[in-house]
């Protein structure tokens, strides 16, 4: 398909499949663009260890806020007065102002009027980054040869003991006058925290040493946005308040204004995000969440107002129909020219131009998860090249990611090809690919257990909190190397240096070094009886040693091995009285009929779980016994005090003694119970898998697990699944694997029973998912008919759904519970006999009811479900 350059950026890249804003490869003869994939290269170089941490950035409690007032305001069945008063009751007062996003808190001051090529780094200080620290790096102290030890900035704030924000330094002329004679000005450097702004002068004295000098300082009412130096005039600034007033000062003429933004309601601009000068030295870029707007200020204290992107704008093309409202989250203007600049939303990355309001320049689908930071790059600073001359210095590299879990990914683009230079088109180059600013490269399978079970705590202090890219002359590579090196301040108070490879695949051929994951295995909990390392207590009950025996076929074994003997003498297990009664009365020597469960389904359940009920209703005392358990007699054996929650032990109803597993209502605590939080003899279970609870019944019992990797008590849960489908219909659990009218075949036995069976399908049309498992099974036939019917019947094991049926309620003023809300397709049972209502309890009832039998009769897919399995519709 061919499409005019104008509608290239409506297709992002990684969106659809070959998107026309992807430049193609190039053709034969043509010269390559080279290698667009970065991988660190470890070691990284450390450069200086802070004796305190630096506190990563603290997560917004807004933007939860509005999510769950927008999920209140979702409510399709209540009247609008309604909602605003469940609104109100659910949510509480307005959260206070959230900080603004995170910056990158490495400001980098090169030095004009150094003999040698060096940097000045300014990073937070102190137990809670209250002051600043500057080194001074150069190729010596960057290859690590050559000590840095920083030098801290402890006076000159306007509110001491508040934590640094942002920090931001420019350098100035070399003929800036200093105060002292025996003193040169190179720069400025300005320390944000949440309610004021501090400004310093970076001198150098005749020493040759820097040092910072204080020069001003100002304290806000409203929380401070962003600040940022202009690019034209060093001395001038400007500060972004969440208020909405932009004020912008002036060190050499002490001179300064504000003004108030005004982009509408607060629902138009929605939250202050960052600013920035524009291609004039009297505009400045102002970006919010819902748009981003160019001022003038060459009009006074009301500005002129160019509005530059805007959320929802027509011009992408939108993948996901059920995508909400987006927002920007980020924003960046290029270093490298005056007119483009990027934005990141939840989904997308846009480029944009200043000269082409509202519209975009290119995008992409990034994947990423919340990204708060968005770098732009030209090409040859990252990866410098000779080879690939043209394509270093026509291309640019976008870099996007969140400091608050240090996934980033590298976004390049550049002209569609070389030789048209009179083509202002750009084209995004190759696919985005991840890039790991925290240096961890390694994909091998203890790397991922170990970012799986650490503890969240322990993952932000490795995270990035600044970063800067080195230029050629300091980044001490080799002339043939193609790649970067990079200076990271990480949250733990580690500055180092880190290089990266340019490669053209995504295969990293640097081994992984195994040493560095011994001491995590050797004190992992997914291994018994092991204690080191601190994992996140979600995961600390979790023993995957057990699972991988039972994968081999050899649980049994396992549990043997780990004295996991049915016993009541036990140390390890305690059982109480009470517990012992209950398995007495509650064990079964023989499992009960399939038709009993069948008859006593309620709430939508498949197959597999049905078996599982079945096997829970049917084991043996001794079974029982360590099967449920109340919560004091797990903390009397646990030496940590501490519990996953589970599962209470449902009760069965009057006229029936099956208890209904897997249903009940889970306390809503914590995942993770003590004993100050819980109810100690509330009765829960079961505490362990089935597949644990049948291989210690197998083991009582004297039968051995088979070695071929299918495992006893994997075949016996696959037999009582096979015996629930088989007693529907044998037709419908066998041959009739899939009918394409979305439905199981024979349905109207529905009609005679007190339960329906279904497979959920949307709009009768098979996933890719579902059309791969036909062809395969097609196959399967064609070659082995014998063998081709275990996997349907697999299949069908978790796609075929049971729901008891409703019955339509009774009137009255004293209801059973259950004919309350009988009025779907589903019967409900309840512990409770009846309720009764009062009559201001009854209208509302009614007029619930109401809307919602309104919305059944208008909703065809209901009427068409109702029909189809034979279910009385309810009355008004």
């Amino acid at each position: 398909m061919n499409l005019s350059d104008d509608w290239r950026s409506v297709f992002p890249a990684s969106s659809v499949f070959a998107p026309p804003s992807l430049a193609p490869p190039p053709a034969a003869g043509a010269s390559a663009r080279g290698p667009l994939l970065f991988s660190p290269l470890p070691p990284p170089v450390p450069l200086l260890s802070l004796p305190f941490p630096i506190p990563p950035p603290r997560a917004p409690t807004r933007r939860d806020h509005r999510l769950l007032r927008a999920f209140v305001s979702a409510t399709s069945f209540l009247l609008i007065p309604d909602i605003d008063d469940l609104a109100e009751t659910l949510l509480a007062s307005p959260s206070p102002p959230h900080p603004p996003p995170p910056s990158n808190l490495l400001a980098v001051l090169r030095r004009p009027s150094s003999s040698s090529c060096s940097l000045l780094l300014f990073f937070p200080y102190g137990q809670n980054a209250e002051q600043v620290a500057f080194v001074q790096l150069d190729s010596a102290t960057i290859a690590g040869s050559s000590p840095v030890s920083p030098v801290v900035q402890r006076d000159g704030f306007k509110h001491p003991g508040h934590r640094i924000q942002q920090l931001a330094a420019v350098a100035t002329e070399s003929s800036w006058p200093s105060q002292l004679k025996d003193s040169l000005v190179e720069g400025f450097l300005l320390a944000a925290t949440l309610y004021s702004v501090n400004w310093f002068r970076v001198e150098s004295q005749d020493s040759g040493s820097p040092v910072l000098v204080p020069a001003a300082k100002q304290g806000f009412e409203a929380t401070v946005v962003h600040a940022c130096w202009s690019r034209h005039l060093p001395s001038e600034c400007i500060v972004l308040l969440e208020s909405g007033e932009l004020c912008w000062f002036n060190l050499d003429t002490r001179d300064g204004g504000k003004m108030r933004l005004e982009f509408g309601s607060k629902e138009d601009c929605g939250d202050w995000l960052s600013c920035d000068y524009g291609a004039q030295p009297w505009t400045v870029i102002i970006a919010s969440s819902k748009s981003i707007t160019l001022v003038d200020l060459s009009f006074g204290d009301r500005g002129e107002y160019r509005v530059l992107a805007r959320v929802g704008m027509p011009g992408l093309f939108e993948t996901d129909p059920f995508a909400g409202t987006d927002q920007y989250l980020a924003f960046c203007r290029a270093g490298f020219d005056h007119f483009h600049f990027s934005v990141v939303t939840e989904r997308y990355l846009i480029l944009f131009d200043v000269r082409k309001p509202l519209s975009p320049v290119l995008a992409w689908q990034h994947g990423l998860d919340s990204p708060n930071n968005v770098a732009m790059f030209r090409l040859s600073e990252l990866r410098p090249s000779k080879e690939h001359e043209w394509a270093s210095n026509s291309g640019f590299a976008i870099l996007v990611g969140s400091f608050r879990n240090g996934e980033f990914s590298v976004f390049c683009y550049g002209p569609k090809e070389q030789g048209c230079p009179e083509n202002p088109h750009l084209c995004a180059w190759d696919l985005p690919s991840r890039f790991s600013l925290t240096g961890h490269n390694c994909s091998c399978s203890n790397e991922i257990m170990k970012e799986v079970f650490s503890v969240p705590s322990q993952e932000s202090m490795i995270s990035p909190v600044g970063y800067y890219v080195l230029s050629d002359d300091l980044a001490v590579l080799e002339p043939s190397f193609m790649g970067f090196a990079l200076i990271r301040l990480v949250a733990m108070g580690k500055l180092e240096m880190q290089r990266y490879r340019a490669s053209v695949d995504s295969h990293d051929d640097t081994p992984c070094d195994e040493s560095q994951h011994a001491s995590r295995v050797s004190s992992s909990p997914i291994f018994p009886d092991t204690h080191g390392e601190e994992f996140s207590l979600r995961y600390s009950s979790m023993k995957l040693h057990f699972l991988s025996e039972h994968l081999k076929g050899k649980l049994g074994s396992a549990l043997a091995k780990h004295d996991s003997n049915v016993d009541g003498q036990s140390s390890q297990i305690i059982i109480s009285e009470a517990v012992s009664e209950y398995a007495k009365d509650n064990s079964c020597s023989s499992s009960r009929p399939v038709s009993d469960f069948l008859h006593n389904a309620s709430v939508p359940l498949n197959i597999f779980e049905i078996a599982c009920q079945r096997i829970l209703n049917g084991l043996q005392s001794n079974i029982c016994q360590i099967t449920f358990s109340k919560y004091k007699d797990m903390l009397a054996c646990s030496a940590e005090k501490t519990l996953c929650e589970h599962l209470d032990v449902p009760t069965s109803l009057p006229d029936n003694k099956l208890r209904p597993f897997l249903l009940a209502k889970p306390s809503s605590i914590s995942a993770n119970l003590t004993s100050k939080v819980l109810s100690q003899n509330a009765l829960v279970g079961p505490v362990l898998p089935i597949p644990v609870l049948l291989a210690m019944e197998g083991e009582d019992k004297g039968i051995e697990s088979s070695s071929q990797g299918e495992t006893t008590e994997t075949d016996y849960v696959s037999d009582q699944s096979r015996e629930v489908l088989e007693a529907f219909d044998p037709i419908i659990s066998i041959a009739d694997t899939l009918n394409y009218d979305g439905w199981s075949a024979s349905q109207e036995l529905n009609a005679k029973k007190s339960y329906f069976v279904y497979e959920p399908q949307i709009e009768n049309i098979l996933t890719l998912d579902e059309y791969a498992r036909k062809k395969e099974n097609e196959d399967q036939m064609l070659h082995d008919p014998l063998h081709a019917s275990a996997t349907p019947c697999q299949d069908k094991v978790f796609m075929t759904f049971v729901c008891g049926k409703a019955e339509i309620p009774d009137s009255g003023t004293e209801q059973a519970t259950s004919n309350l809300f009988d009025f779907g397709p589903v019967r409900l049972d309840f512990d409770s006999p009846g309720v009764e209502i009062q009559p201001a309890e009854e209208k509302v009832y009614k007029s619930l009811k109401k809307q919602f039998l309104t919305w059944q009769n208008n909703f065809k897919p209901y009427q068409e479900f109702c029909s189809l399995h034979k279910i009385q519709k309810s009355k008004q």
